[in-house]
């Protein structure tokens, strides 16, 4: 049988497809960013910093993997309080677990917007998801639901910490992974990143509530080292002298 494949793949009509079949079989389809981190990173010691953990259960493309490749490390970031109680216990005290309680601006006292734990008593038919609209952008929760969730908006005056100030109070040097998930400040943290001092192998970030603008200088700030990929409300970039892009079955819009 196998002498038959061989000889049948050297045709010339009838090989180019039998090839083009066998290639398409061994690809992994990359639907989601999930899958994207499954696949390119091995479970070896390699060091994730997540920024807007929430809970560490509702949403979280990382979850599952974290919790199954017990080598990584992972640092996760959440400046709501209830929010991050749930998230120390969602996760447990395993070792290679770190967590900060801060936001992430540019150092100084900001106003922080938060929808009300108590919010789930009162709105009908709310979703999973609303107490994952943390932001430092008051728009990014009242455009949500028809504005239903503003009388539970808590306001919190927070002195955050820079990117680099989270990185050099927990000792990160290098990181292979970063996460960033904070309704629509994706781009004010990303812009902090020193890619002189820190380039991730993979960058993962949402661009959904980022405006046209802010879009565009995040890409224009990564496209010189990273091939970047929009997958659904997330951009997934790769290092580009680690990963080639002409491999994988790109199930998503490619940017740069």
């Amino acid at each position: 049988m196998k002498n038959v494949k061989k000889f049948l793949s050297k045709l010339p009509f009838i090989g180019k497809k039998i090839q083009r079949y066998h290639r398409k079989k061994n690809r992994y389809v990359f639907d989601k960013p999930t899958v994207w981190i499954e696949r390119l990173l091995p479970n070896e010691p390699i060091q994730i910093v997540q920024i807007g953990s929430n809970d560490g259960m509702h949403g979280d493309p990382l979850r599952d993997l974290i919790k199954k490749n017990d080598q990584w490390n992972a640092l996760f970031v959440e400046p709501i309080p209830y929010l991050f109680e749930k998230l120390k216990t969602n996760y447990g005290e395993e070792t290679r677990f770190s967590f900060e309680n801060s936001a992430i601006n540019n150092g100084t006292e900001q106003i922080f917007y938060s929808v009300k734990e108590e919010a789930k008593n009162h709105v009908q038919n709310l979703p999973k998801w609303y107490d994952q609209l943390g932001s430092f952008k008051r728009e990014n929760i009242t455009k949500h639901l028809n504005g239903a969730l503003e009388p539970y908006i808590i306001e919190m005056r927070l002195t955050g910490l820079t990117l680099d100030g989270l990185f050099q109070k927990h000792g990160i040097q290098k990181l292979q992974l970063l996460h960033i998930d904070t309704e629509g400040y994706d781009w004010n943290v990303l812009s902090q990143l020193d890619l002189k001092s820190y380039q991730p192998q993979i960058i993962l970030f949402e661009h959904v509530h980022l405006t046209t603008e802010e879009k565009s200088n995040a890409i224009n700030h990564l496209k010189s080292k990273y091939s970047i990929v929009q997958v659904g409300n997330d951009m997934i970039c790769l290092k580009r002298d680690i990963y080639e892009l002409k491999d994988l079955d790109l199930n998503g819009k490619k940017i740069a």
